[in-house]
């Protein structure tokens, strides 16, 4: 989802001033919702055509699918159902602030917890990740 909305690849190689750096897609649209600004993640390339209720749904399930902890993301029930309008999909920016939704250390899916947001979408308690990467549990473990 967030490959087709944001026309990047998962992982891309971009030339810094300290040399080739990988910046992953979903740290990258995270670092967009994290400041309000997810919408920013948007394909350049679609010039603002498309519905933006669409594109923010869009990008804010593709963030919850990306979640390091399989339990911890939606089922393709779920997809469908915040999809078609039949459930809200959770307001990531409020679980922020009410439910302790919080990130440590660097930006990314690395060290957070999700206590009630697992819990509205119906996927159990608190979760925490122990320091794994995204890229690499995604990577290397499938979905």
């Amino acid at each position: 989802m967030l490959e087709v909305a944001c026309g990047k690849r998962p992982i891309e190689t971009q030339a810094s001033g300290s040399g080739d750096e990988d910046v992953i897609l979903v740290d990258w649209v995270l670092s967009f919702w994290s400041r309000g600004a997810i919408l920013e993640a948007a394909d350049p390339k679609l010039g603002g055509d498309y519905v933006v209720e669409e594109m923010e749904l869009v990008l804010k399930l593709g963030l919850l699918c990306c979640n390091s902890i399989p339990g911890g993301r939606p089922t393709m029930g779920q997809v469908m159902e915040f999809l078609s309008g039949d459930a809200p999909v959770p307001d990531l920016l409020s679980s922020v602030s009410a439910s302790g939704f919080a990130f440590t250390g660097r930006e990314g899916f690395d060290n957070f917890v999700i206590p009630n947001l697992n819990s509205s979408l119906g996927l159990g308690n608190t979760m925490t990740t122990s320091g794994v990467s995204v890229a690499n549990s995604v990577l290397s473990t499938g979905r």
